[in-house]
């Protein structure tokens, strides 16, 4: 008599049935398995290739690469060096044994690599053979305190195909590496040690970058960061202490500062921003976290900046607490990309300053005045604010009571409960009549019912 091995799984009725053995998955095609190895570390991807000879080159066509070398920590820092250089032989090889290009590669390495020139090989092979879109390198410090000296081979990181380049906790001793780097469209430096002549001649070199962040330590205070680029979107600042940063961009619409600068030593020339950027000095010289220009241009590369902060790096808006902006309310693209920020942003604005535009917006075939289905998007509460979105103070700029878009936009605000403790509204630079007019509008607003009741609403 047969009897059913007891290692055969049950079903719902604890009986033991039988399970075919039979490899569905990989009779999949080779972009769907692509997409269930994408979700994998890079390393467990490449085990696949065991499986069986279907899968043995699946993953040498992902379309990313990621390797972080911070798990031999686990191994004692005594032989560090001796394990990292055993796990970087393996990296090499999973990169030379890989096929066609990437669309990112991020390298977490330790400083053994940098010395010994394996870092070198590695972007030379992701960079300039498999034409890396978006390269990552993290320099681990193991049980160093700080990060070595490095220095870039010349024009290592320039190549057509290379848009965007991220480096954290690097010594840079020289540009080298930045020459003729007119192919990068956002570079991101963290924790970065340099001196502000050479980044500088790193900054200048990049003539066509839409997004710059820069977490910079000097080497010396003195100095003169110069960022002369036209074509910058997003410009993001966190130093140390330097004597005087120059900032022109024609086309800058979002700027945020992570650091104190003082108003004698900062020099800032960006006409999208001339609205947000007159209250970046309150008291002793403190600048608002984030100032926004909103602006609806059609290509994506020219709202990279919107891009790179509501839908690749929302995380960026995390380390402000305040916002300026500029909007128009009659504007239904401008309207979805200030929901999308305030959607983005997790928690509470302690300060909002809003500029009004008043813009005429020139209207598509068919299209209503406010944009059809858009036309009362932004007056949802529920669509336009996330549950927990507040804001603690609010200032208005250049409104007008007459602005049905932007009385709505207001009385939202009132009767929801998404401002906590001041809505304000200036009046102070207004001819009297009008003066008198917007007073008249904000007594109105007082008079509707208050989601919290201890709100104040006040013109200045």
């Amino acid at each position: 008599m047969y009897t059913l091995p007891s290692s055969l799984p049950l079903d719902a009725r604890g009986k033991r049935v039988i399970v075919e053995n039979v490899d569905r998955i990989s009779n999949l095609p080779d972009d769907v398995l692509l997409t269930i190895l994408t979700s994998l570390f890079t390393e467990e991807a490449v085990k696949t290739c065991i499986l069986s000879k279907r899968w043995e080159d699946v993953w040498k066509q992902l379309p990313f690469l990621k390797f972080d070398m911070k798990y031999t920590l686990n191994y004692d820092l005594t032989c560090l060096a001796t394990r990292s250089n055993i796990v970087a032989e393996l990296i090499t090889k999973v990169i030379n044994n890989h096929n066609g290009h990437l669309l990112c590669c991020t390298i977490h390495h330790f400083s053994y690599q940098s010395r010994n020139g394996m870092l070198e090989s590695w972007i030379q092979s992701v960079v300039h053979v498999k034409h890396t879109r978006t390269l990552v390198l993290y320099n681990l410090l193991g049980h160093r305190k700080r990060a070595r000296v490095i220095k870039f081979s010349p024009n290592i990181f320039s190549h057509p195909t290379l848009e965007t380049l991220y480096l954290n906790r690097y010594d840079l001793e020289t540009a080298h590496g930045f020459n003729g780097c007119h192919n990068l469209l956002v570079l991101k430096l963290e924790k970065i040690c340099v001196e502000v002549g050479v980044l500088n001649t790193i900054i200048a070199s990049c003539p066509s970058l839409k997004v710059l962040v820069l977490e910079i330590s000097w080497y010396h205070h003195i100095g003169c960061l110069k960022i002369h680029n036209n074509n910058l979107n997003l410009l993001h600042l966190a130093c140390t202490y330097i004597n005087r940063i120059e900032v022109s961009a024609a086309l800058l619409d979002i700027f945020s500062i992570g650091c104190f600068i003082p108003k004698d030593n900062f020099v800032l020339t960006a006409p999208r921003l001339l609205q947000c950027s007159k209250n970046y000095w309150v008291g002793n010289g403190n600048i608002p976290d984030m100032s926004y220009n909103i602006s609806h241009n059609a290509p994506e590369k020219e709202n990279m900046g919107y891009v790179y902060v509501v839908i690749e790096h929302t995380n960026y808006l995390l380390r402000f607490i305040s916002l300026a902006v500029s909007v128009d309310l009659m504007n239904p693209k401008e309207v979805y990309m200030l929901q999308q920020v305030f959607v983005a942003w997790d928690g509470e604005i302690r300060d909002l300053e809003i500029f009004f535009k008043h813009g005429n917006v020139p209207k598509e075939e068919g299209e209503s005045s406010i944009g059809g289905e858009q036309k009362k998007m932004w007056q949802k509460e529920n669509s336009f604010f996330d549950p927990d979105f507040r804001m603690k103070v609010v200032k208005m700029y250049n409104f007008s009571g007459s602005n049905k878009e932007e009385l709505a936009f207001a009385s939202l605000l009132v009767t929801k409960g998404r401002v906590t403790k001041k809505l304000m509204i200036e009046t102070s630079s207004l001819p009297a009549k009008k003066k008198l007019e917007l007073e008249a509008t904000v007594a109105k607003l007082k008079q509707l019912p208050k989601g919290i009741k201890r709100l104040s609403i006040e013109c200045f």
